[in-house]
């Protein structure tokens, strides 16, 4: 997909009311289950590919950058990556790069928006998971911590290879993307699974691409055809191979 073409899917950036107040919301959510934290790292993951996890994680990241907060991308989905197009920067060198040894300076790009960083995939490596997990990137974050308000980390789909699941003992939590009549509630459960088993702390979903006009009436839904919704765990009810699709109770949080 062209850069113009990604660029389009920052929606924050479109200062469309009802979309804006939708990600509002949402931001608030993440505000407060994270508020304990100095500087939390939030990874963005998926069940699966084409489930938003990386427009998601991009207008999340510009919403706080917008509210004040010195924000910071890394793209650590370093077998796909897509956070550079969003912003239309280069995708190396880059969190690969540093973690592999091969730079020596941090490559954090600027972008056009005030208090938004971007730290991009880097050169596409043989091992992620070996980088992800290694002492250097322990370091990275915590030198990074002492100088922004949030990171905002996008990483692969949990299902498909491991990456998502070797980070997550190194952020505050992760968040699962979910789509609107695409994404599986069988793969879903999986995802939540999998992050628990390796002691990650999963934070909620972020229901996304969803039509209001399906959705229950309710003011939290009168955000405009394509919006987002914050969940905690357990707002899908049963668990079967079916595509999520509303009404779902989402009013648990």
């Amino acid at each position: 997909m062209a850069d113009i073409e990604k660029s389009e899917f920052l929606l924050f950036d479109n200062k469309s009311f009802p979309v804006a107040e939708a990600i509002k919301a949402t931001r608030t959510n993440l505000m407060f289950i994270t508020a304990k934290e100095k500087c939390p790292v939030i990874s963005f993951t998926s069940s699966h590919m084409g489930e938003g996890k990386s427009t998601v994680c991009a207008n999340m990241a510009l919403a706080f950058a917008e509210a004040g907060f010195k924000t910071l991308i890394i793209d650590a989905d370093m077998r796909k990556p897509t956070i550079n197009k969003y912003f239309k920067i280069k995708s190396s060198p880059g969190l690969s790069d540093i973690l592999g040894g091969l730079v020596k300076e941090n490559f954090i790009y600027p972008t056009k928006f005030k208090n938004l960083h971007v730290l991009p995939s880097g050169t596409i490596p043989p091992n992620p998971s070996e980088l992800l997990t290694s002492e250097r990137m322990t370091l990275l974050l915590n030198e990074l911590r002492n100088t922004l308000d949030y990171i905002f980390i996008d990483t692969p789909p949990a299902l498909i290879v491991t990456d998502a699941l070797a980070i997550s003992d190194k952020v505050t939590g992760t968040v699962i993307a979910v789509r609107q009549n695409f994404s599986r509630t069988n793969l879903i459960k999986d995802a939540v699974e999998a992050i628990n088993k390796v002691n990650g702390k999963f934070l909620g979903f972020i229901f996304n691409d969803y039509n209001v006009d399906t959705m229950p009436y309710n003011k939290q839904y009168r955000y405009g055809k394509n919006g987002y919704k914050y969940a905690k765990y357990g707002g899908y009810g049963g668990y079967d191979n079916k595509p999520v699709t509303p009404p779902v109770n989402l009013d648990n949080d």
